[in-house]
């Protein structure tokens, strides 16, 4: 900003650019040449002839000046126009009563005029010829050049003093006046300055991903919505498509944020390679980016997405790692899958969904068919809310065996939902959405304590020893609260910490997080026993045994199911059973159906047993009734 100098114009400060600055001139020059057409009227109707051609000429020299204002004359045409007013002025006091013609009085608006349409010199210069004029008419009319209608009582150069010192009180006036409007002016530009500053750093903020620095999602929303109202205009389609980096979680928590933030920079100016003009990157999240493209068809989008995930999965050297990124890509497209931002992303994650459940590095195209498991999911989420709050959960019991001699020892809980007007529905329906939804661990909270109550319950009414299994979700470990809320249960309750057993599946090995490993040797020193359920389907890291202090390992049932037609899976279940012998761990062999299966499993050794061979999950008024009545098959 260059503030206001010596030679600088209150025009200028305030119209900073030219065409302003032009404006201005133009209107004052209109505003002279006006008030100069009413003097000439004034004058034919009142026959006075006297400086009638003198005004005619001054309009016609400010027409003509107007013709020549632009950017670069402001300053000439300005200082003419004064002038020429100036000596107009002048002439008329001249030949009307000297320093008593009315004439006189246009010198201090001048002087206003002229510190504001230019300079200070100019300023200098017509106050310097005003004070001129008024001793020069003195002297004239000492000497009988000038003839005046007024008579005078005293000195006329005593006149020309007092004129001289109110033109100088008011120019004094006006260029305080104009000092005080300049820094005015200067404080509310400086002001207008920060805020546009501020203005634009916000705008930065908002509108663009701090790491990265690519367009964030309020900007491709509002890229997406324009295209959207002007989608009848244009032929070919409009892609919406999100990719997600699918293993940048297990990059973060492994590697460090540090690490994880120079990927996600070299990995946008990879993508940022692709970029055309028919398509626009956008970062949304930590793992996920947007991409708009328009294309002419659906081939088009797909090669684009394989162009993507190739660029994804050439690997990134940081550091001494090479480190392999995955990704998966949703598409929708516009118009056919929606007519504005939210509706696109939302089929757009659909797809994405599809994507990351099929194959590694893949994409997929919105279907109307996702939108349908899409709102079910949504209205069961709906009602897995109401069934938490209307109580319509219920624990079923499965009777744990003791091999040796089938005498039951406890039984494994496990949830039912009675549904209103529908039955009972399975947990394979709707524990996969109470996860993705977080809704599992209230209903994980209410499992625990009322498994810890109804096993309390039977050593109560005599059935004394009988221990419950709850299964835990991977979810329930997210808060860090598990151990108060089993601690909280088993003080509430009053069931010895013993009786009780907390099945966690193989996912937990994958994220060996010290964050769930603190959790479950809590709960262990406790007394709880802990068991790793379904051993052998998944991750199966011995290790890990040991570091999650699991007592038991549960043999998984679609082995136990195929022992008898496969001698493969026969012998992986001998050998799940011998090394738990060996590592002091005790054993349970789940989904037992016969006879067969139970005599096998006895002769290799396996310790407890469940199945259908003895009985089918029940609710626990009916397993009561069950254990008081066993029967050994």
């Amino acid at each position: 900003m260059k503030y206001f100098g010596a030679g600088q114009s209150l025009a200028s400060f305030i119209f900073q650019d030219n065409h302003s600055r032009v404006t201005q001139l133009k209107f004052t020059l209109k505003f002279f040449f006006i008030i100069l057409l009413m003097f000439t009227i004034n004058a034919f109707i009142y026959s006075d002839s006297s400086y009638l051609f003198e005004m005619i000429v001054a309009m016609v020299i400010i027409f003509i000046l107007h013709g020549f204002v632009s950017s670069d004359t402001t300053n000439i045409v300005s200082g003419m126009l004064l002038w020429t007013i100036t000596i107009l002025a002048s002439y008329q006091a001249w030949i009307s009563n000297g320093l008593y013609g009315t004439a006189i009085f246009a010198f201090p608006s001048l002087l206003i005029f002229a510190n504001i349409l230019s300079g200070r010199l100019l300023v200098y210069s017509l106050v310097g010829y005003m004070l001129l004029v008024f001793y020069f008419f003195a002297y004239a009319e000492n000497s009988g050049f000038i003839e005046t209608s007024v008579t005078s009582n005293g000195s006329l150069f005593k006149k020309a003093n007092n004129l001289s010192l109110m033109l100088i009180m008011s120019g004094i006036g006006i260029g305080l006046a104009t000092h005080r409007i300049k820094r005015v002016i200067k404080n509310l530009t400086g002001k207008i300055e920060k805020n546009d500053t501020m203005a634009l750093e916000v705008n930065k903020l908002v509108s663009f991903d701090n790491l990265t620095g690519l367009p964030n999602e309020t900007q491709c929303q509002q890229r997406l919505n324009i295209r959207a109202e002007n989608s009848h205009k244009s032929s070919g389609l409009f892609g919406f498509i999100i990719l997600e980096l699918t293993n940048f979680e297990w990059i973060y928590s492994s590697l460090g944020q540090t690490i994880a933030d120079r990927i996600t920079c070299y990995l946008a100016d990879r993508l940022n390679m692709l970029h055309t003009d028919r398509s626009h990157l956008y970062r949304s999240s930590n793992n996920e980016f947007i991409y708009l493209i328009q294309a002419s068809d659906y081939d088009e989008i797909s090669e684009y997405c394989q162009q993507l995930i190739q660029a994804i999965a050439r690997p990134f050297p940081v550091e001494s790692f090479d480190i392999e990124m995955t990704s998966a890509i949703g598409v929708s497209i516009l118009p056919f899958d929606g007519d504005n931002y939210q509706s696109l992303k939302q089929k757009a994650h659909a797809a994405l969904t599809q994507a990351k459940n099929g194959q590694v590095n893949s994409f997929k195209f919105f279907e109307s068919e996702m939108e349908s498991s899409i709102n079910k999911r949504v209205k069961m989420v709906q009602e897995l809310k109401k069934a938490i709050a209307l109580q319509e959960f219920e624990l079923f019991y499965q009777a744990k065996v003791d091999m040796r001699d089938q005498s039951v020892i406890g039984a494994e809980a496990l949830i039912r939902w009675h549904k209103p007007g529908v039955g009972i529905i399975s947990p394979l329906e709707f524990i996969p959405i109470a996860e993705e939804s977080g809704l599992i661990n209230e209903i994980g909270k209410w499992a625990i304590e009322q498994a810890c109550q109804d096993c309390k319950h039977w050593h109560e009414i005599g059935l004394e020893g009988l221990s419950v299994a709850v299964n835990l979700s991977p979810v329930q470990f997210q808060r860090g609260n598990l151990p108060n809320i089993v601690l909280r249960a088993l003080h509430k309750t009053g069931l010895k910490a013993d009786f009780l057993e907390l099945e966690i599946t193989e996912s937990l090995f994958i994220d060996d997080s010290t964050f769930i490993k603190d959790q479950v040797c809590d709960i262990s020193t406790k007394g709880v026993n802990i068991a790793i359920d379904d051993f052998g389907t998944g991750y199966s890291n011995l290790n890990y045994l040991t570091k999650f202090y699991a007592r038991t390992l549960k043999v998984d049932m679609s082995f136990v199911k195929d022992m008898q037609a496969s001698i493969q899976k026969e012998n992986l279940v001998a050998a799940i059973i011998k090394m738990s012998m060996m590592m002091e761990l005790e054993n349970t062999a789940e989904g037992i159906e016969d006879n067969v299966s139970y005599k096998k499993l006895r002769e290799m050794g396996c310790q407890y047993g469940q199945g259908y061979y003895w009985c089918h999950p029940m609710p626990n008024s009916h397993f009561i009734e069950k254990v008081k009545n066993w029967k050994i098959n």
